[in-house]
């Protein structure tokens, strides 16, 4: 037996929401099925759409964002903001672990190529030194291993320290993002990007613009959930 399960056994989880003891996971099963799962969205942006899961919607049809494929594990709201929150302000690794492991059920949903490269959005190394970890990054090696695809945490970095996106509206958030990631030229043609929540999509924008200018032709973004923005 391997000594993860037979912890298991002896210490059983507890829910992250309710609190009651859930088995090997960080989740019960009543919480895990009543989480507002993404499973009909846009294509392209990730979108909720009320029907017809992976169309693309007429915001994408209309202006396409630069990265070319979105899968998102659930929709940011209740109680998956406290999931997210807890995960990445107060460095809770089983509400991570719950997330990641969402995600990646999303991702094996998908049909197609896989990307040959997992990237996450940097944090700037100041911001990291106060946080202590980048959420991001936690999430892309929890898909790595079942993916068989190797994480490239040092491909994508932030060039300036920027303001917190949340707060911020649209407008506000492309700006403070304009500019603050710089990639090396690779070799990669394929590359999933993965964040915690994509709001207005900004950073991730400007992420893919920084990762097409160094080769990459295609880019998908991989995010835990996505935020209904208007």
């Amino acid at each position: 037996m391997r000594v993860k399960q037979l912890l298991d056994q002896l210490l059983p989880r507890h829910c992250v929401l309710c609190g009651l003891f859930s088995g090997c996971e960080n989740l019960c099963p009543p919480c895990a099925a009543e989480l507002p799962y993404n499973t009909c969205a846009c294509a392209q942006c990730g979108l909720p759409l009320p029907a017809q899961p992976d169309k693309i919607c007429g915001a994408c049809l209309k202006k396409p964002p630069p990265w070319d494929e979105t899968v998102a594990g659930l929709k940011y709201q209740f109680p998956v903001d406290r999931l997210v929150c807890r995960f990445k302000y107060n460095r809770n690794l089983a509400c991570g672990q719950a997330l990641g492991r969402i995600l990646l059920e999303a991702i094996h949903n998908k049909s197609g190529p896989r990307p040959q490269a997992i990237v996450p959005v940097p944090l700037h190394r100041s911001r990291l030194f106060t946080r202590t970890f980048n959420q991001a990054l936690m999430l892309a090696h929890q898909l790595s291993k079942p993916l068989e695809i190797p994480v490239h945490h040092a491909l994508l970095i932030r060039t300036r320290r920027t303001r917190a996106q949340s707060g911020l509206d649209s407008s506000q958030r492309r700006k403070n993002v304009r500019g603050a990631f710089a990639c090396h030229r690779h070799g990669l043609k394929h590359v999933a990007i993965v964040d915690d929540v994509m709001t207005t999509g900004r950073t991730l924008e400007e992420c893919t613009r920084s990762l097409k200018r160094a080769g990459a032709e295609s880019v998908t973004a991989w995010v835990a959930a996505r935020a209904v923005y208007k």
